[in-house]
């Protein structure tokens, strides 16, 4: 399995579109946080963890979209599927690979606690929670967007189908379903929601019901994309 991660991992760090990614990402993660500080007077790093999230609704499935769809656009996919690796370590590959890069992202804004620590008194374990928290998070819909680029052959339908379910997760959490369902039924969703349970860890909570769920969340998507995969055998 290391060598497919390698394998995915270089074909990233040898093409300028991951590194045009990852700079994005980090551009405007960075430019929003510093412009809310001036804006709010507020040090502390929650407006980037709530920020976070609709950053990776974006650039976590332009990074994964190329998984599998760009495999089967090339009909490459049947000769990777004879490698003497199980369905169950080329998806973990690939999903390692896309979470590396992903994680690349998240340290290009380490500089912003530092920087604050130097203004203000931080509270470095909050961080470090809500910094894992984000890689849960990230690493849930990077399981998603795997799961439908090995779906299709297109890149551009599986980006925008991850896109689309990821946001409908994201939203079920918000008032923006408010007027077009019941408040009880929204309350029920919102326990299925990634955005309810990266709170408790933006608050610096450890809490192992939301952790169970992120594990969930990334398995389930996980298992379904190796069922997939096994079918085409």
């Amino acid at each position: 399995m290391l060598t497919l991660y390698k394998k995915e991992l270089n074909y990233y760090l040898n093409n300028p579109v991951g590194y045009i990614i990852v700079i994005l990402f980090a551009v405007f993660a960075n430019f929003f946080f510093v412009k809310d500080i001036f804006v709010t007077g507020s040090a502390s790093m929650r407006p980037l963890f709530g920020l976070l999230p609709w950053l990776f609704l974006v650039f976590v499935p332009a990074l994964s979209m190329r998984s599998f769809a760009e495999e089967k656009r090339q009909n490459t996919i049947e000769v990777l599927l004879t490698l003497p690796f199980s369905e169950t370590q080329i998806v973990a590959a690939k999903f390692l690979a896309v979470l590396t890069i992903v994680s690349f992202g998240l340290i290009l804004t380490f500089g912003l606690p530092i920087s604050l620590s130097l203004v203000a008194k931080v509270y470095y374990p909050e961080i470090v929670i809500g910094y894992l928290g984000e890689i849960l998070f990230a690493a849930g819909l990077t399981a998603i967007a795997i799961f439908f680029s090995s779906l299709t052959k297109n890149q551009i339908v599986a980006f925008l189908v991850s896109i689309l379910v990821s946001f409908l997760l994201l939203v079920l959490s918000t008032d923006f379903l408010a007027t077009a369902i019941p408040k009880f039924i929204q309350d029920f969703l919102t326990n299925f929601t990634p955005l309810y349970h990266l709170e408790n860890f933006v608050k610096g909570i450890l809490d192992i019901r939301s952790l169970i769920y992120f594990l969930s969340l990334i398995a389930g998507f996980l298992f379904l994309t190796i069922v997939n995969l096994e079918k085409r055998n």
